[in-house]
């Protein structure tokens, strides 16, 4: 049976990204292919997300994606090189096609596209364990990135700051979707209470004078997503009081 590539200390070591972005494009592909042979890469990704949207990542193995097809796990390797490829493309696979463009303005775009992204890491937590090992390859993490970058474009955001600002804006939300899938929500609930027994005005003013206030208070659940909808809005709100990027290299 084919052995995945092993890094520094037996850790797997990441695939290559021409072989990964190849599978991607080749699963997008089939969408639209006519016919369906007993086997293809799309067949075995789709499977392959069924099982981890049931029992979790850890569940997953490419045996366990083969009995779901009822083949052999060497008949995988004929179409997905390796367990790290068929994660990448089980990731775009699952992210779908981004929002589409509502002519609302690019602050509301931008927002719309932010509540779809988390809409989507809910409804598949695994996406956010999956290593981050490269930029957006296949068609549809590229579709989801073009689909912000366009608003941010119109934001009046110099050309240099869009990929930065769109890189942030994702990793926020992707990072803060792998929080809410962690937090353990009774732990959460008492975290005002914990804090008001070992802190002192002395030296943690601040938390002190926060006591009450959402995410200390002994009622918050832990809830995440507000969390998200204020950071994202002061970041709008730096970017629409900026002054346009002409303007900004004139007063250089």
């Amino acid at each position: 049976m084919p052995r995945e590539p092993r890094g520094p200390g037996g850790s797997a070591a990441p695939p290559d990204l021409a072989a990964v972005a190849d599978l991607l494009w080749r699963v997008d592909a089939e969408r639209t292919a006519e016919g369906r042979p007993r086997l293809t890469p799309r067949r075995i990704v789709d499977a392959a997300v069924a099982v981890v949207d049931t029992d979790g990542l850890d569940a997953l193995s490419m045996q366990r994606v083969a009995t779901e097809l009822g083949c052999t796990a060497m008949a995988l390797y004929r179409h997905v090189p390796g367990r790290e490829h068929l994660l990448a493309a089980m990731v775009d696979a699952a992210s779908g096609r981004p929002p589409a463009a509502t002519g609302a303005g690019w602050r509301a775009e931008v927002e719309a596209w932010v509540d779809a992204l988390w809409a989507t890491y809910c409804s598949h937590p695994w996406m956010v364990r999956v290593p981050t090992v490269s930029a957006p390859v296949g068609p549809n993490e590229l579709a989801w990135f073009e689909a912000l970058l366009s608003p941010l474009a119109r934001s009046g955001a110099d050309r240099g700051e869009l990929i930065p600002l769109a890189t942030f804006i994702s990793g926020a939300v992707r990072d803060l979707a792998r929080i809410a899938t962690e937090l353990d929500p009774v732990g959460a609930a008492s975290y005002g209470r914990v804090l008001a027994e070992r802190l002192d005005p002395g030296n943690f003013p601040t938390l002190c004078a926060l006591a009450g206030e959402p995410g200390l208070d002994e009622g918050e659940d832990g809830a995440v997503a507000p969390i998200v909808a204020c950071g994202i809005a002061r970041l709008l709100d730096g970017i629409e009081k900026a002054p346009p990027a002409t303007e900004a290299k004139g007063n250089r």
